[in-house]
């Protein structure tokens, strides 16, 4: 398990084409907006899907604050995953990275 600024997760990107970046976020927040190219697995989802995630690729998770992508990051490491966890707040991260708004204004 690897942690990451919400600073360097662009990078980290660019390094890791495959990595797949997965959202915790509850659904409802996921689509007000979300980092490009993430998809959405709300963390009371996680245990269900957990057999269909890809274990050829880094998982990197982010969340609201950090707790949930820590936990999901140590959890499938545990499992065999190569895994990532995103430091720090969405807000944050949001700052630092594009983010797809699911509003059309």
């Amino acid at each position: 398990m690897q942690t990451l600024a919400g600073k360097d997760l662009e990078r980290y990107r660019r390094e890791h084409p495959r990595a797949m970046l997965i959202d915790l976020r509850p659904r409802q927040d996921f689509r007000i907006s979300h980092v490009r190219g993430a998809v959405n697995i709300p963390y009371p989802s996680l245990g269900k899907v957990m057999g269909s995630l890809p274990v050829d690729s880094e998982l990197v998770f982010y969340c609201e604050r950090g707790g949930s992508a820590m936990a999901a990051a140590r959890r499938l490491s545990e499992k065999g995953y190569r895994t990532a966890a995103v430091i720090g707040a969405y807000g944050d991260i949001s700052r630092l990275t594009e983010i797809v708004s699911g509003f059309n204004i």
